[in-house]
């Protein structure tokens, strides 16, 4: 009998529950873990919970969820630099024996060794001085650190961040403490994430005619240097050369750069391609993050450089996970993020 416990399960489309599973069983190298807190994330879990997850990626009951903290239980070979009572970022575990592991990091115990985590999912000792909320807020920031890291970030440039959710929040901040003195602005259409945006962006503007001419005004004409798209709307790609300075037809003429983070529902769409054209564009892409950058982030919030204290965090018991999901799921964007607690547990 493997061993038994408590989970988040998104049991099939439009239906979470709090239930027993079976963890793998356990192995010379396992490392046991507690999980503390843990969240939804309002992209990749809600788009799985609305069963838009694609099914070669993840199948039905399931457990999500890879923003999560805790502290070791038990020590194995698979992390010998951390000891038991050590609070840590865990973050997704690959498989679990009676349902699907969609990115699992939702259980109250996790066992991670080189049978069920991926290279990718390596854990992270927290300094003392940064919160359990804060540490599980940080995990989704190694998404756009990525993307900011592809970036020539110059300290004239003008950067545009499309979405405001932790992802696109995150973002704002990043750049800032790589390159500052860029001037960032978000492009948000929710009133409530635009407040939320103002205490990150230099300036924050809606997607509409008005928000473009606020742009241009901004911008003198030039359009931006460089975009980051975080607002996981497959329908922003394809129209992001409007916003897109022309570039790229001197050597000294830098084209302009567009990074998409994270995971789209549906099929991306571009506008014909001669729209594209005199843009000379350079776009990337990436999602998967990497846990060597784990220890770079804790320390920004360590040192005071990544502030989470505007972010408008609601905070629920883990057992309270189906009413959590379907009031998430109702009120939409205008939730900014949910954790779980599991400290009582």
């Amino acid at each position: 009998m493997g061993t038994k416990t408590l989970a988040t399960v998104i049991e099939r489309p439009g239906e979470a529950s709090f239930r027993e599973i079976t963890l793998m069983d356990r192995h010379e190298d396992t490392v046991i873990f507690r999980t503390l807190m843990s969240a939804i994330s309002t992209g990749t879990d809600m788009k799985t919970y609305h069963g838009l997850q694609h099914p070669e990626q993840c199948w039905y009951p399931l457990v999500p969820g890879y923003e999560n903290m805790g502290v070791v239980e038990e020590e194995g070979s698979w992390s010998p630099d951390i000891r038991k009572g050590d609070r840590v970022m865990i973050n997704e575990c690959r498989k679990y024996q009676d349902c699907c592991a969609a990115w699992g990091g939702g259980t109250l115990l996790v066992h991670k060794d080189s049978k069920n985590a991926s290279y990718n999912d390596g854990v992270c000792k927290i300094p003392d001085n940064v919160t359990d909320e804060q540490a599980v807020l940080a995990y989704l920031a190694l998404v756009p650190l990525n993307g900011v890291e592809r970036f020539d970030l110059k300290k004239e440039d003008f950067v545009c961040v499309f979405g405001a959710g932790m992802v696109g929040i995150s973002a704002m901040q990043l750049l800032k403490i790589v390159c500052p003195g860029i001037k960032v602005i978000a492009v948000e259409p929710n009133s409530f994430r635009q407040g939320i945006a103002k205490h990150y962006a230099d300036h924050v503007i809606s997607p509409d005619n008005i928000g473009f001419k606020q742009f241009l005004d901004i911008t003198g004409g030039k359009k931006a240097d460089k975009i980051m798209e975080c607002s996981g709307n497959p329908e922003v790609p394809g129209i992001l050369h409007r916003w897109l300075k022309d570039g790229g037809w001197r050597g000294t003429d830098e084209p302009g750069h567009i990074h998409l983070n994270g995971d789209y529902p549906d099929k991306l769409i571009f506008d014909h391609y001669h729209r594209w054209f005199g843009k000379n564009a350079t776009i990337t892409m990436s999602c998967g993050v990497r846990s060597r950058k784990k220890p770079k982030v804790l320390q920004w919030i360590s040192e005071g450089k990544f502030d989470t204290s505007h972010l408008p965090i609601e905070t629920w018991e883990a057992g309270k996970a189906k009413e959590a999901f379907a009031y998430l799921s109702k009120q939409g964007v205008e939730v900014f993020k949910i954790l779980f607690d599991w400290r009582n547990l």
